[in-house]
């Protein structure tokens, strides 16, 4: 049985309210040319020459991702990751991550030097994560292990990465990413994180150094 996605973020506010809100957005800002004109033409030629300078066009462009991202737990079936387009399963896989409780930015772009979304997990470490969409019976190979293995650590300064396919790795792939301190998700591990509400950590079996110096801690008070 599929399951459903949980909406959230803009895209579950009603279309109703989008319309009221221009409304009165276009109102008020008629009124303020109105009895302002000067100051207003300014402050639009300001947001106009803001928006259009590359900070600008990056903080709108983080906004209409986090935008695109829902709010609230999200589970995703395989067959509705097998039909994203690979920015959409980029965003799926940051929406994944936040839901296990990591602070994730999707990032991907052309040029993003592997990494599709970056992660501070609760040890405060810094993950590099590239997502590969693919179909179910096609292999990420070594040549993208490596290209992620050249990046994640000197251009990001990354603990490790993780490799997410909606398909599988081959053998190079699989040998060769351990060595280098990457992690690989293929498409039953997906399932099991995507579908099946499993913490990514926990398949991948990354260890989470706040809790083992709480057990630490706990264990030396109670031999104490």
């Amino acid at each position: 049985m599929q399951r459903r996605r949980s909406q959230g973020g803009w895209a579950a506010v009603p279309w109703w309210v989008w319309g009221v809100g221009t409304l009165a957005g276009v109102s008020g800002l008629w009124q303020a040319a109105e009895q302002w004109p000067l100051w207003t033409g300014i402050v639009l030629t300001t947001v106009a020459v803001g928006l259009g300078l590359k900070p600008g066009r990056l903080a709108l462009r983080r906004w209409a991702g986090r935008s695109a991202l829902p709010a609230g737990p999200v589970r995703y079936s395989l067959a509705h990751l097998d039909a994203l387009e690979p920015q959409e399963f980029e965003l799926a896989v940051c929406s994944l991550l936040r839901r296990d409780g990591l602070t994730a930015e999707h990032v991907g772009k052309a040029g993003d030097k592997g990494a599709d979304v970056l992660v501070v997990d609760h040890s405060h470490r810094r993950v590099v994560v590239q997502c590969k969409r693919l179909r179910p019976d096609r292999r990420v190979g070594d040549q993208d292990v490596q290209r992620v293995n050249g990046t994640y650590r000197h251009d990001h300064g990354a603990h490790f990465a993780v490799i997410v396919t909606t398909g599988g790795f081959t053998a190079a792939a699989r040998s060769s990413g351990p060595r280098y301190g990457i992690h690989l998700v293929d498409r039953d591990a997906l399932e099991r994180w995507a579908d099946l509400g499993e913490p990514l950590y926990g398949i991948l079996r990354v260890p989470d150094e706040c809790t083992r110096r709480r057990r630490w801690a706990l264990g030396r008070g109670g031999t104490g």
